[in-house]
């Protein structure tokens, strides 16, 4: 069986990013060939490749955009992210990152 060496979590959000840059990729190639035509190209058929790559481009960014719906799944910066070795952040207290060379502020100088 046919094993693929590239792989990808999600195939739907993958096609959509790939959609919008082969749109990408058809209007630069399309702005290139009209630069490089001058006044001897063809304005209409790169007018339609221009709008068919602006097309797939915004296709691809309005379906990436209700597929993950950025608006109503992002992070929050003041929830601090569970991490790898057990416990939160929120949980940790000030004693166990503290800085050895600090001293505690009930202690005092005499």
């Amino acid at each position: 069986m046919f094993t693929s060496k590239f792989k990808t979590d999600n195939p739907l959000l993958f096609g959509l990013s790939f959609l919008a840059g082969v749109g990408v990729v058809i209007m630069i190639v399309t702005a290139a060939i009209g630069v490089i035509g001058g006044e001897a190209a063809n304005s209409g058929a790169l007018g339609l490749f221009f709008w068919l790559g602006l097309a797939l481009l915004i296709s691809g960014i309005v379906g990436w955009f209700g597929v993950t719906r950025p608006d109503k799944n992002f992070d929050d910066i003041n929830q601090p992210l569970e991490d790898d070795h057990g416990h939160g952040h929120a949980h940790d207290t000030d004693a166990e990152h503290a800085d050895p060379n600090v001293l505690p502020a009930t202690t005092s100088h005499h």
